[in-house]
């Protein structure tokens, strides 16, 4: 089963108002592959307008749709709801994983009491050797705003991310007894 980590990264937490700066990736293999992402400010991805963020929402769920399992964290509640409100504005069709384990409701309630469902918490409870990165509001700001040195700073915090959560991904999956979409 082809399974991959990703994580989204956005301007807000509403699709009203906000709009995805990027998305990171890696493959959840025993060995281990590198991070990509598919940032907005690539010419690729640009659209009409700077806040215009259709090809690189179609270009993410086309990715994910590449893949059996869709690994996230809290990407249930957040990633593919907003994905699917940005797709839905730019009138494309919603994405539809065939899995999609969203690994954060392994942390908490039955099936562990770690403390917190925080990513970060995670990472430091199981002593992985990937870390989270800070990242100031000011980067994520200036990232929306079109600076490229800042948009570097959201695409290391992101793939940064992903790599703690397929790190995290073989620690809950012994906890995992059924996988939906």
């Amino acid at each position: 089963m082809r399974t991959l980590a990703f994580d989204c990264e956005t301007t807000d937490l509403k699709a009203l108002m906000g709009r995805v700066l990027c998305a990171s990736f890696v493959e959840i293999k025993e060995e281990k592959t590198k991070p990509w992402t598919l940032r907005g400010d690539s010419r690729k991805y640009k659209g009409s307008a700077r806040i215009d963020d259709s090809l690189l929402c179609v270009a993410i769920r086309d990715t994910l749709e590449e893949y059996d399992m869709v690994v996230s964290w809290n990407g249930k509640m957040f990633d593919v709801p907003f994905l699917n409100a940005r797709l839905a504005k730019a009138g494309e069709r919603p994405f539809h994983p065939h899995f999609h384990l969203d690994a954060m409701w392994y942390a908490g309630g039955s099936s562990m009491r770690i403390g917190s469902k925080k990513l970060d918490v995670v990472q430091k409870f199981f002593s992985l050797s990937q870390a989270k990165t800070p990242i100031s509001w000011a980067d994520w700001q200036n990232a929306a705003a079109g600076n490229r040195k800042a948009m570097r700073q959201v695409i290391r915090h992101c793939e940064a991310d992903v790599l703690v959560l397929r790190e995290a991904y073989w620690k809950l999956l012994p906890s995992v007894a059924t996988i939906h979409r």
